[in-house]
């Protein structure tokens, strides 16, 4: 069986995966080893299941994402990429179509204050402001 593999970095419900095989069951794991590791908080956690709540089709699990893959006969994953070790972990005996992070904005000064970068993404973000702000006045 092949999947999209949800994990903590990839919460939206429009994530660009989901357009891309809409076909895909959306696997997430709560991986209980992981939480007790990098020791996240219970508002994180719940924060997480929110954001779960928000996707449709989301089938949310619970133990090691190894165990709980091979026990859902998942042979192939797409995921996002991710420096997360234990997810790369957990894939290694797997089928793997990673994909890039989508780009947020396209920014190549060097970050030396975030007003800076700020002035250089804000019309990518926000669009061009016709009017000034009053604090730029002063």
């Amino acid at each position: 069986m092949r999947i999209i593999l949800l994990h903590d970095e990839m919460l939206n419900p429009e994530h660009a995966l989901f357009s891309l095989h809409p076909d895909l069951p959306r696997v997430f794991v709560f991986d209980t080893q992981q939480l007790t590791r990098d020791q996240f908080s219970l508002r994180r956690v719940q924060f997480m299941a929110d954001c779960l709540a928000e996707i449709e089709g989301v089938q949310v699990y619970q133990g090691q994402t190894a165990d709980v893959l091979a026990a859902l006969g998942v042979t192939a994953v797409v995921t996002q990429r991710t420096p997360q070790l234990h997810v790369s972990a957990a894939l290694a005996a797997m089928q793997v179509e990673w994909h890039d992070e989508p780009t947020f904005v396209d920014f190549r000064g060097k970050l030396k204050r975030f007003m800076h970068f700020w002035k250089a993404v804000e019309p990518q973000l926000v669009g061009v402001r016709d009017e000034p702000d009053s604090r730029d006045a002063a």
